[in-house]
């Protein structure tokens, strides 16, 4: 059953959205996307565009997909990086997989897609991983690996970089990272984006 959280949100951004000079990226996230899409942007500066939007919508959510599906057909996306796993703890791995494979299909038929896993989550402090949230980080990301396989997909390894991540680079809830920790988080999503469009 969808459930909802307190706070529900959407952030966007298209740059330069009316040129075709150049390849065209969609960043598909939450506020780990909000986080890192601009040094993203910076980094693959005369090489393409560099769009995004995030979410608390959870997959699960029936918004969800006529959201994000929505958003992506605005525009000629050469690549689309999805990564949206901090979402919707109530979702089984089952739910969670059915509906992000739909919708990955769907972008797939105007464009390559890039599946990154999900960041690890702390709680406040840092001091160790959040119980519930490791147990289902740890199922989405077996999820992300089985699409990779079914659906040849790129693969970017986000959740090895997120736990390498050190402590001084974190924010205090546990969830979220400081300028130096999203730049070594916009490092790995921008290397496998150049990776895709060579």
């Amino acid at each position: 059953m969808m459930q909802k959280e307190r706070f529900e949100w959407i952030q966007s951004w298209c740059d330069e959205a009316d040129k075709t000079d150049k390849p065209r990226v969609l960043l598909v996230g939450d506020s780990i996307t909000v986080g890192y899409q601009a040094i993203v942007r910076e980094l693959l500066q005369g090489v393409c565009y560099v769009d995004y939007i995030a979410t608390s919508y959870a997959a699960d959510n029936k918004y969800y997909s006529t959201l994000i599906e929505g958003f992506a057909k605005n525009s000629d996306y050469a690549i689309v990086h999805f990564s949206h796993g901090l979402h919707g703890v109530q979702m089984c791995p089952r739910t969670y997989k059915s509906k992000i494979k739909a919708l990955l299909l769907r972008l797939m038929e105007r464009s390559k897609v890039i599946l990154a896993e999900t960041t690890v989550m702390y709680r406040e402090g840092n001091k160790r991983a959040d119980p519930i949230w490791r147990k289902r980080i740890n199922e989405r990301n077996e999820v992300v690996a089985e699409l990779i396989t079914e659906l040849d997909c790129g693969w970017d390894q986000l959740y090895d970089v997120s736990v390498k991540i050190p402590l001084s680079a974190r924010a205090e809830d546990g969830v979220h990272y400081l300028e130096a920790g999203y730049e070594t988080l916009a490092d790995s999503v921008a290397k496998t984006i150049l990776k895709m469009i060579k």
